[in-house]
C-alpha cells in the first residue's frame, strides 16, 4: 500500500513539474512577454519553438496519466496541476513585472 501512495505521489509531482514548465514556456512565448526573456535564451528557442516545447511538456503531462491505474484521477490531478502551474507563473509575472527595473 505504501508504494502504490509513493507512486501516486510522484505522479502528481512530475505532472505538476511538467505542466510548471510547460506554462512557463508558453508564457515567454507570448507576444507580451517574449522581449523580456528573448535576450536571455538561445537562439534556438524563438517563440514558435517554446510555444512548441511548452505544448509537447503539456502533452507528455497529459500522457503519463495512462500510465497509472488509477487514469480518471489522474486526469483530474492533470487539470489541477494546470490550473495551479498557469496561476503561479502569471503570479510570478506580476511580481516580476513589478520589481523589475523599467525600460528607457
Amino acid at each position: 500500500m505504501s508504494h502504490l501512495v509513493n507512486s501516486n505521489a510522484m505522479l502528481s509531482g512530475l505532472l505538476f513539474l511538467l505542466s510548471l514548465l510547460g506554462m512557463a514556456a508558453l508564457m515567454m512565448a507570448s507576444k507580451r512577454h517574449q522581449d523580456k526573456f528573448q535576450h536571455k535564451l538561445p537562439q534556438r528557442l524563438n517563440g514558435q519553438a517554446l510555444r512548441w516545447l511548452g505544448f509537447i511538456l503539456l502533452a507528455i503531462a497529459f500522457l503519463l496519466t495512462y500510465t497509472s491505474d488509477q487514469t480518471g484521477y489522474f486526469v483530474v490531478v492533470w487539470f489541477g496541476s494546470l490550473t495551479l502551474a498557469a496561476g503561479l507563473v502569471y503570479l510570478v509575472m506580476m511580481i516580476y513585472e513589478q520589481f523589475a527595473p523599467a525600460k528607457r
